[in-house]
């Protein structure tokens, strides 16, 4: 411990300690916490003021300390009454300029330039949601920054703050999920939150997290490659409580969803579309974009008869415009362009209202063999496409709260569908319902100088299932509609076919 140029004479005049420099090397720290309230800086109440005069002894009022080093530190913190413990090694802390003056009632405090950081941190916790926490290369940078500190009060400024960690580890309380992350960087002055690799997965199977509920429930697991915040108003979040952010990017996704159908469903649970959903957040938001490229979205159910479907959608370009609580009168933007189950390409436009629970949709499927198409048919009903080729799948529609309608242009040929018959009164009831007596087109043309069937479609809405699944089963039933046309687009076809018929002869 070194303490270079101690000013003793205005120490004891003045009670004003002042130093040029403070270097503490290779300290061991033992901090034990066993009370319900810790004070770090404590006020003084009348009666010790008064003792204070009495005993002719003061406090020491104001500190000034022009450089301070503290290097190789190691902590251990616990905290009884808590159930926390932590161990802390390789500290190193230090500032400059500080300047601490105090009275009774309040702290005024000031440093031109603070670093710290933690070569690793390892805590063990046994309360709360988490119940071990590691990570590493911890940083903390902060420049030019004034505190006023008072009974009722925390006023502070600073010109710039960054911080950054490495190989943050962390498991949750009953050893179920598992949280990694490679590196975080934040940084005031770049308007900037930069986070690497980034994963939340279970520790245990799907079934195990299934015991945990009565009603069917999606869980949710994950990684992200890169996920960094452009422009970020920190001094709104800090001096508001509202956040507003220009762009976020986000690479490299997977995301697995895995829901159980063998369980009841809770008929009191609604899902809100997206629109309500950011309406619902009690924090002020704006989120300009958010950009996402090579998203990968694995879908898994477990279906009534206890086999399980999967729908995978990869090599995702994801964009979100104008996501924010704060203008019920615009809309939220997103478009999408994927490929399903890796061979079929899609690209879907939606657009979800702030002020009431609907939205638009469209989307179209570049040519592809209809059997690809299987695993996601077999994931809502028992039909089986044998052959055919889709030439072209365009679409649109309008979704409101309970249904959903628009119209489909479903260009394809040479179909053969496996209707499975034994499976009718299953089938009539799933999501494209086909008729068993009505003969199938095969093509669409039928022929050279037939027109195309555009049809219409509608589909009603799972009350207990989120907007993706309306849009799918709009997709089938626009699909059916054209396969097999109901008495209102067939009427439709006539008079189209008769308005070709007439503009053939002129």
């Amino acid at each position: 411990l070194l303490l270079e140029n101690v000013k003793i004479g205005t120490l004891l005049k003045n009670n004003r300690l002042i130093l040029r420099k403070m270097h503490i090397i290779e300290p061991e720290i033992v901090l034990n916490l066993n009370g319900k309230r810790h004070i770090m800086l404590p006020y003084s109440s009348k009666s010790s003021e008064v003792a204070q005069a009495k005993n002719a002894k003061r406090p020491i009022e104001s500190f000034l300390l022009a450089e301070f080093i503290l290097r190789d530190a190691s902590f251990q913190s616990t905290n009884s009454r808590a159930e926390r413990q932590f161990t802390i090694g390789d500290v190193d802390i230090s500032f400059s300029d500080l300047s601490l003056d105090s009275d009774s009632l309040s702290y005024d405090f000031s440093i031109s330039q603070a670093r710290l950081s933690i070569g690793s941190i390892s805590g063990d916790l046994q309360k709360g949601p988490i119940k071990h926490v590691s990570f590493s290369d911890f940083r903390i940078g902060i420049d030019s920054v004034t505190f006023h500190y008072s009974l009722d009060s925390l006023m502070y400024r600073f010109y710039n703050f960054t911080t950054a960690l490495r190989d943050l580890d962390v498991q949750t309380a009953d050893s179920t999920y598992h949280v990694v992350m490679k590196s975080f960087d934040l940084s005031y002055r770049d308007q900037s939150l930069d986070m690497k690799e980034v994963s939340f997965k279970p520790n245990v199977s799907q079934s195990v997290l299934q015991r945990a509920y009565h009603y069917q429930h999606t869980e949710f697991s994950g990684s992200v490659g890169s996920l960094r915040l452009n422009e970020v108003n920190f001094d709104s979040i800090l001096y508001a409580g509202k956040l507003f952010i220009d762009e976020v990017a986000i690479e490299n996704v997977k995301a697995s969803l895995y829901k159980d159908r063998t369980k009841p469903f809770d008929s009191t649970r609604y899902p809100v579309y997206l629109g309500q959903t950011i309406r619902g957040i009690k924090m002020p938001l704006s989120i300009r974009k958010v950009n996402a490229t090579n998203v990968e979205l694995k879908n898994t159910e477990r279906k009534p008869d206890s086999t399980e479907a999967t729908v995978i959608i990869s090599k995702a370009r994801l964009t979100a415009e104008n996501i924010t609580n704060l203008a019920p009168n615009q809309s939220l933007v997103m478009h999408a362009d994927a490929y399903l189950l890796g061979k079929v390409r899609f690209n879907a436009s939606l657009s979800f209202r702030y002020d009431k629970p609907a939205f638009h949709f469209e989307g179209r499927l570049a040519s592809f063999n209809m059997p690809d198409l299987n695993p996601l048919i077999g994931a809502y009903t028992p039909a089986k496409i044998n052959s055919g080729t889709a030439d072209e799948i365009s679409f649109s529609g309008i979704a409101e709260q309970s249904s959903a309608s628009g119209t489909m242009k479903f260009l394809y040929h040479d179909l053969a569908v496996d209707l499975q018959l034994q499976q009718k009164a299953k089938w009539k009831s799933g999501v494209l319902a086909f008729a068993a007596n009505t003969a199938l087109n095969n093509s669409n043309p039928v022929s050279e100088s037939t027109p195309p069937r555009i049809v219409t479609f509608s589909a009603e809405r799972d009350r207990n299932k989120g907007f993706v699944n309306l849009i799918i089963k709009s997709v089938l039933a626009g699909m059916k509609e054209t396969m097999i046309m109901s008495k209102e687009n067939r009427q439709t076809y006539k008079e189209t076919k008769r308005e070709a018929k007439r503009e053939g002869r002129n």
